[in-house]
């Protein structure tokens, strides 16, 4: 990735950027020094219920915001793990249930509430010993399988995540978002997205009334239909804002500045956790 900057090219990078806070900032000020754009996987945030839910937020449809809770769970990641997870083990790689899911899903909900301006954290290890299927090799991990924040966003809004690895049955996502004048609540039965996985809008005005869907209006469907599973789709769309953004000089796609800031959060979550404080977030 640094030779492709130091070559003046645009780049590209999943989530994570890096294993590191401090790489994934040098990445950003080798990037400035060089021009380039850059653009970081984390394209949950682009997807056309999250557009949606954020238009929803922002245009006042629940009013002034109460509470946002998320809660996401997977079956992946518990002890016993096929080889090919076997890169998920190391806590040095970076790439736990935390770093993984939390970053991906947190920016996602961020991107349309806004981030919390503090939090407490803990993060817990339930599996710290992982068997490989395929081989009955045992490592120890201290990887964590849970994270539990609960904090503000800058608003006042009161913030509760669950991000939940290793769940053996009924996982997915859920959002419920609360207003002085309504309520919104979103939801997919996958963590990942497969063919057909997609996010269900519900939403209500007033008292006591039962949610109702909000289909998500077709002007956010910027892809052409296909049959394609919906993490694809939501790649796509990421790849179709960084295009639009070269096409018209806009800024869209999230890029290596927004990966720190992710990190940075994940760094005060683990920090929370370490020592029992509530942190401050800049």
């Amino acid at each position: 990735m640094r030779a492709a900057i130091a070559a003046g090219k645009d780049v590209y990078s999943e989530w994570p950027l890096t294993t590191l806070t401090a790489t994934s900032k040098a990445l950003v000020e080798l990037a400035g020094q060089a021009g380039v754009r850059h653009i970081v996987g984390l394209q949950r945030r682009l997807a056309p219920h999250n557009r949606y839910l954020r238009d929803l937020v922002t245009q006042g449809y629940v009013g002034k915001l109460r509470s946002v809770r998320i809660h996401v769970s997977m079956n992946y990641f518990q002890a016993l793990r096929p080889n090919a997870l076997r890169w998920t083990i190391p806590p040095e790689n970076f790439s736990s249930v935390v770093a993984i899911y939390a970053g991906h899903f947190l920016d996602m909900l961020f991107a349309a509430t806004g981030w919390p301006s503090s939090l407490s954290a803990l993060s817990v290890n339930q599996f710290p010993e992982v068997t490989i299927t395929e081989t009955g090799e045992v490592f120890h991990t201290s990887s964590p399988d849970q994270l539990v924040l609960i904090g503000t966003l800058a608003d006042g809004a009161v913030l509760t995540v669950h991000i939940e690895g290793g769940k053996r049955n009924g996982s997915g996502v859920q959002i419920d978002i609360t207003g002085d004048q309504g309520d919104l609540r979103i939801t997919n039965t996958s963590a990942f997205g497969g063919v057909g996985d997609d996010y269900r809008v519900e939403g209500v005005h007033g008292d006591k009334l039962p949610l109702k869907a909000l289909p998500v209006p077709a002007s956010y469907r910027r892809l052409p239909a296909s049959e394609l599973p919906s993490a694809v789709l939501e790649l796509a769309e990421l790849y179709a804002a960084h295009a639009d953004d070269i096409a018209h000089g806009t800024h869209t796609a999230p890029t290596f500045e927004d990966a720190v800031r992710m990190h940075e959060l994940l760094d005060a979550a683990a920090e929370s956790t370490r020592s029992g404080q509530r942190i401050a977030l800049a």
